[in-house]
C-alpha cells in the first residue's frame, strides 16, 4: 500500500493530475475486487464440492480462454458501441454469471459460466485500459498506466482477504462479487464520453512474429503455460497442501504483492540491460522460487509466503519483458499486429497452463503445479540466454508496460503501437 502511494504521489509531483481518471480507476478497483475475489472462491468452493482437479482445471481454463477471445474480437464492438455502454453491458452479464454459479453447483455449469466470465471481463478491461490511454499525452502515459498496473495489481491482492469475510459454502461471497462488478459501473457512467483513438484491425504474421522475434514469442508463450498454471489451480495447491481459507487467501496475496513489487524494478533494468539477459535472470529466480514453493508445502506458513512472492515477482512480469523485446525487434509499422501475436500466444499458453497443472499434481502430488512451472521457466532461460541479446531498434524504443493480472497484450498497447506506426508513415 505505501508502495502505491508514494507512487501516486511521485507522478503528482511530476505533473500527472489524476483528477480526471479518478472515477475510472475507481471503477478498476472495484472490479478487480470483485474478480480476484471470484477467481480464488470458485476453486475454494469447488474443492469443497468435490470436483474433480481435471473439472476445476477445466474451469479455469475456460476463463482464460473466453478473456484471449474477447481480447481479440471486441475491440471492433468498443468501437461501434462505445466505452460506456460496453462496460456496463459486459458488468451486467459478469455481474449475473456470478450469482448463476450458485444457482447450480455443478462443473457441466461451472465450466461454460467461466468462459462467459472471462468473455465479459475482456469487454470491461479492454474498455477502461483504451479510455485511460485516450486521456493520457505522451510525456504522462507511462506514469498512468504504472499507476494503472499499481491499482490492477493492489486490487486483485485485495481481493484476496475478502474470502475471510464468510465461509465459501455460502452464498455471502459471491453477492459480494456481484456487488462488487455493479458498483464499479456507477463511477464510469458518471464519467463524461471521450471516445479514444480508433484501432486498424491488422493480421497477424504468426510466424513471422516467430522468426523476426524468436525471443518474444517463445517467451510469450512459455510464460502463459508456466504462469497460467498458477493462475488456474494457485488456490487448488494451497487447499490440498492443508492450508485453511485464511492461509490461501494469504498465499495468493503473496504471489501477487511480490509482482507489484518486483514489476518495476525489472522494468527499469531490463531498459538498461540487455533485455534477454532480464528475462533469462527472471526465469531463473522463478523457477527457483517455484522449487521452494513445491518444497515447502510441509513448512511454515511465512517460508511458503515468501517463495510464493518470489515465484510472483519474477514470473509474472515476464510477459511485459517479451513486449518489450518485440518492441525492440520489429519496425514501427508492424507493432500493432506483433502485439496481437503476443497476446494470441500468451492467451493460449494460459489457457492450456492450468490442464497441464492439474495433471502435474495427479501425477507428482500438490507440488507438481510448481515443479512444471519451474521448468517451463528454466526452458525460457536456457533460449533467452541461446537466442542472444535482441538488437535495439532506433524508430521503436522499447517501452515498459505494467504487468496486470490476467491482461496481457491489451488495447491500450495496440493503440500505444498504432500511434509509433502512424508517426513512422508520416
Amino acid at each position: 500500500m505505501r508502495r502505491a502511494i508514494n507512487t501516486v504521489r511521485s507522478a503528482g509531483i511530476r505533473g500527472l493530475s489524476l483528477a480526471p481518471v479518478a472515477a475510472l480507476l475507481l471503477s478498476v478497483a472495484a472490479l478487480l475486487l470483485g474478480n480476484g475475489l471470484l477467481g480464488t472462491l470458485l476453486i475454494v468452493r469447488a474443492g469443497q464440492e468435490g470436483f474433480s482437479s481435471g473439472a476445476i482445471s477445466a474451469m479455469m481454463s475456460c476463463y482464460f480462454a473466453g478473456f484471449t477471445i474477447g481480447a481479440l474480437v471486441l475491440p471492433r464492438i468498443i468501437v461501434s458501441v462505445g466505452h460506456v455502454r460496453t462496460f456496463a453491458g459486459f458488468a451486467a452479464i459478469a455481474s449475473m454469471t456470478a450469482l448463476l454459479h450458485v444457482a447450480v453447483v455443478e462443473p457441466i455449469a461451472w465450466i461454460p459460466l467461466r468462459l462467459v466470465t472471462g468473455f465479459a471481463y475482456a469487454g470491461m478491461m479492454l474498455a477502461t485500459e483504451s479510455w485511460l490511454n485516450a486521456h493520457a499525452v505522451q510525456s504522462t502515459r507511462g506514469q498512468l498506466l504504472s499507476i494503472f498496473g499499481v491499482v490492477s495489481m493492489g486490487s486483485w491482492a485485495v481481493g484476496q482477504g475478502l474470502l475471510n469475510i464468510a465461509p465459501p459454502a455460502d452464498v455471502t461471497l459471491f453477492l459480494i462479487v456481484s456487488l462488487l462488478i455493479s458498483a464499479a459501473v456507477v463511477p464510469i457512467t458518471l464519467l463524461p464520453s471521450h471516445p479514444p483513438t480508433q484501432v486498424e484491425q491488422e493480421r497477424v504474421a504468426m510466424w513471422d512474429l516467430v522468426r523476426v522475434s524468436p525471443l518474444a514469442a517463445s517467451g510469450a508463450f512459455l510464460a502463459g503455460l508456466a504462469i497460467g498454471g498458477f493462475w488456474g489451480m494457485g488456490a487448488n495447491f494451497a487447499q490440498r497442501i492443508g492450508l485453511d481459507v485464511a492461509g490461501i487467501s494469504a498465499f495468493m496475496a503473496a504471489v501477487l504483492a511480490g509482482t507489484l513489487v518486483l514489476q518495476w524494478p525489472l522494468g527499469w533494468l531490463s531498459d538498461r540491460l540487455s533485455r534477454n539477459l532480464i528475462i533469462a535472470g527472471a526465469a531463473v529466480a522463478s523457477a527457483a522460487a517455484a522449487i521452494g514453493v513445491a518444497l515447502s508445502a510441509e513448512a511454515p506458513l511465512p517460508v511458503l509466503l515468501v517463495v510464493g512472492a518470489l515465484f510472483g515477482g519474477f514470473g509474472i512480469p515476464i510477459y511485459s519483458l517479451c513486449l518489450a523485446v518485440a518492441n525492440d525487434d520489429l519496425p514501427a509499422g508492424r507493432l500493432l499486429g506483433t502485439a496481437r501475436g503476443l497476446l494470441l500466444l500468451n492467451g493460449i499458453g494460459t489457457a492450456v497452463g492450468p490442464l497441464i497443472g492439474a495433471a502435474a499434481m495427479d501425477i507428482l502430488g500438490p507440488g507438481g503445479l510448481f515443479l512444471y512451472a519451474a521448468a517451463l521457466l528454466t526452458l525460457l532461460a536456457v533460449l533467452a540466454i541461446a537466442l542472444g541479446r535482441p538488437k535495439r531498434s532506433i524508430q521503436a524504443k522499447g517501452a515498459r508496460s505494467p504487468s496486470t493480472p490476467m491482461i496481457t497484450g491489451s488495447l491500450d498497447t495496440m493503440i500505444c503501437m498504432e500511434e509509433r506506426s502512424r508517426g513512422a508513415r508520416h
